[in-house]
């Protein structure tokens, strides 16, 4: 009897270790992917952006240090690939850690699920809407990232939803191979999926006033910051996390725009 009672207990100690292990390899890949994504673009980050906008001397940061101070190879991330067009990079990095590169391929499937070397991937790639120009020269532009639960790519957006997060954080900048172009966050809501947000063409004019003035009245809180029709606005774009009739937009309006090609600096005497 106690050998048939040994027997039993084997086979459950083996039927538990068999489970734990099926359940583990459904469990840790995600994890995983996401550990090796976080990791994959901080490497991005170390390598192709030159950030010196912190002074060794303990002096104040230059009023314009977003554009000059913060230098993005193109060249090199193009190198990577070539549907690489931006770099979206927040002020706060402790709070938000937004720094990541901007592909554009024409479409809004591609870069969902595949990663800057084409790998498919739960996090996919920060990306610009497909119909949108890919130089950024649209008066709307939307790019779109996922609301990752590590907090990666845009999964941190969420925090606005917080009380006083928005005042201090205000700003980030989008760089393109010739351009720095700074951002002010002036309205963010929970936008219908598919509605007038997720539509773009929008030029100078009475139709992009009202659409700008809409946004403004349906934020989560009131700014003050308010664009007019000559402004250009970019809306980041994720998921709530609450299905998918709606989506987190957080709506920002460029306040300055600065030439970052060595050659037309050279040109100016910049």
């Amino acid at each position: 009897m106690k050998k048939k009672s040994s027997y039993r207990w084997l086979i459950w100690i083996i039927l538990a270790v068999v489970l734990i292990g099926v359940a583990l390899m459904h469990i840790l890949p995600p994890y995983i992917d996401r550990w090796k994504s976080a990791r994959d673009y901080d490497k991005l980050a170390e390598e192709y952006v030159n950030d010196e906008s912190e002074p060794d001397d303990g002096k104040q940061k230059k009023k314009d240090w977003w554009a000059t101070d913060v230098k993005v190879e193109f060249d090199k991330l193009k190198a990577e690939n070539p549907d690489v067009i931006g770099w979206i990079r927040f002020d706060n990095q402790d709070e938000l850690g937004i720094n990541y590169p901007i592909l554009y391929s024409g479409d809004n499937q591609k870069y969902l699920r595949t990663d800057l070397h084409g790998n498919s991937h739960i996090a996919g790639c920060i990306f610009l809407e497909g119909l949108n120009k890919s130089d950024f020269s649209d008066y709307y532009n939307i790019i779109y990232g996922h609301n990752m639960n590590d907090g990666s790519m845009f999964g941190s957006l969420k925090k606005y939803k917080d009380d006083g997060f928005w005042k201090e954080n205000q700003y980030f900048t989008v760089y393109s191979e010739t351009t720095a172009y700074r951002y002010r966050i002036f309205s963010y809501e929970d936008a219908v999926n598919g509605g007038d947000v997720y539509k773009v063409g929008y030029q100078p004019g009475e139709e992009y006033q009202k659409f700008i003035d809409q946004m403004i009245k349906d934020s989560d809180v009131d700014t003050g910051v308010k664009p007019q029709t000559s402004n250009k606005i970019l809306t980041l774009s994720t998921c709530t996390g609450n299905g998918y009739s709606k989506r987190l937009a957080i709506h920002a309006v460029c306040i300055d725009a600065q030439t970052t090609d060595e050659s037309k600096l050279k040109e100016t005497g910049n």
